[in-house]
């Protein structure tokens, strides 16, 4: 029987965090900070959108009135900005070694809006009299993706000297795409010797996109410093993980996910 990674993760943490909660955890820190992940982005011509659309049986018989000869996509890697409010909680218990080291993270998240090109259609050709003229009739759509959500993980944390700490562990987290929706343009274009290029540009009304959810599993590799009396660090963190969802492609490779992220930490204890 095969175990999807979402069940493993979930299982891990309702374990850990029913451990942690029968031991009386309290707060350690709060911290603030922002991430920047880069992944493959998923829907990256026209024709591969339809089934992140709230009507894709219109869309595709929209899209089979257009006539084109060449079809343009956008493969790239798209950067997700994410802004993070978090706390971690420190298990007091005299028995269990465990706790010592490692702490609870939980908190919120939200992602800056992303805007990424999805590619066009294209219809290109030539006319010849009573000039040599290039016609580009081109329909194009833009991605727009927002996304809010919530995090939990364990850290363990390491002393490498009196000042600098290391932290290492397992997050996961889970985001739904608050903002979702496509812009249409058409452009009809000519170019001539004689005359340059000229461009007409109509803006078409956006299309909708579904309120998708997505998760990320990740293992942050982090050091952190103190810059204020103990109580205020400065934590600089590398993530490596994956990232899934209903869109996502089903081989692994398409859905790694790595980034880096830049954190205030307040510890209130010290």
């Amino acid at each position: 029987m095969r175990i999807s990674t979402e069940t493993i993760a979930l299982l891990f943490f309702v374990l850990v965090t029913h451990k942690a909660t029968s031991q009386k955890p309290g707060i350690k820190n709060f911290s603030i900070g922002c991430r920047i992940f880069e992944l493959n982005s998923v829907g990256n011509n026209p024709t591969t959108i339809a089934p992140q659309l709230k009507n894709p049986v219109a869309y595709q018989n929209f899209l089979s009135t257009i006539n084109y000869n060449n079809l343009y996509g956008n493969p790239g890697i798209q950067q997700l900005h994410t802004f993070y409010l978090s706390t971690e909680l420190q298990v007091d218990s005299p028995v269990a070694r465990f706790w010592k080291k490692h702490t609870l993270q939980a908190g919120i998240h939200v992602t800056s809006k992303l805007t990424k090109s999805a590619g066009s259609l294209a219809d290109q050709h030539y006319t010849y009299l009573p000039d040599t003229v290039m016609h580009d009739n081109r329909y194009s759509v833009s991605k727009n993706q927002q996304f809010f959500g919530g995090q939990a993980g364990i850290n363990r944390r390491f002393n490498i000297s009196k000042r600098l700490k290391a932290v290492a562990g397992l997050h996961i987290q889970g985001s739904f795409a608050i903002v979702h929706y496509y812009q249409q343009q058409w452009d009809s274009s000519t170019y001539s010797p004689s005359n340059g290029w000229k461009t007409h540009v109509t803006l078409l009304p956006n299309i909708q996109g579904k309120k998708f959810f997505q998760w990320q599993a990740m293992l942050p590799l982090g050091l952190a410093y103190p810059i204020y009396q103990c109580k205020l660090f400065l934590r600089l963190e590398l993530y490596i993980g994956i990232v899934g969802g209903r869109y996502r492609p089903k081989y692994l490779s398409a859905n790694e996910a790595h980034g880096a992220g830049l954190s205030i930490v307040f510890q209130p204890g010290n």
